[in-house]
């Protein structure tokens, strides 16, 4: 089968591309619904975006490495995490934070939230031998 010349590259409609192709990025719709959206054709968007990430492998694919030469990384790929979701209403209550004093001799005071200072300083004033 006889080979067809090749054209030179038309860098206008490759830019306009590109840009078509990004503004499909940047939606949720699938690609035929965009197309449809657009007035574009699904074979031909597919075909550009096929092309164009070959074009862009080949800018930036694998040099051949010399002794001294590092090899090119790739950009990282976006990827997608599971997220659980829990109603605050049904989330497992967490118990309130003690204070735990163990004393010399060994008596041990806990504490809850929300104390007052004044009433706890004169407890451990007694439990020491200490006047109040």
């Amino acid at each position: 089968m006889p080979t067809q010349p090749c054209r030179p590259r038309d860098l206008a409609k490759e830019q306009l591309w590109r840009r078509i192709i990004r503004r499909h990025q940047q939606t949720d719709l699938p690609v035929s619904a965009f197309c449809h959206r657009e007035g574009l054709k699904v074979a031909n968007f597919l075909w550009w975006r096929r092309e164009l990430n070959r074009r862009d492998r080949e800018k930036t694919g694998p040099r051949p490495n010399s002794s001294n030469e590092q090899p090119v990384e790739q950009p990282a790929v976006p990827a997608f995490l599971p997220v659980r979701v829990i109603d605050a209403e049904f989330a497992q209550p967490r118990p309130p934070s003690l204070i735990e004093i163990v004393l010399n001799g060994g008596p041990t005071v806990r504490i809850a939230p929300g104390f007052c200072p004044r009433t706890l300083a004169q407890v451990l004033a007694v439990l020491e031998g200490r006047p109040c």
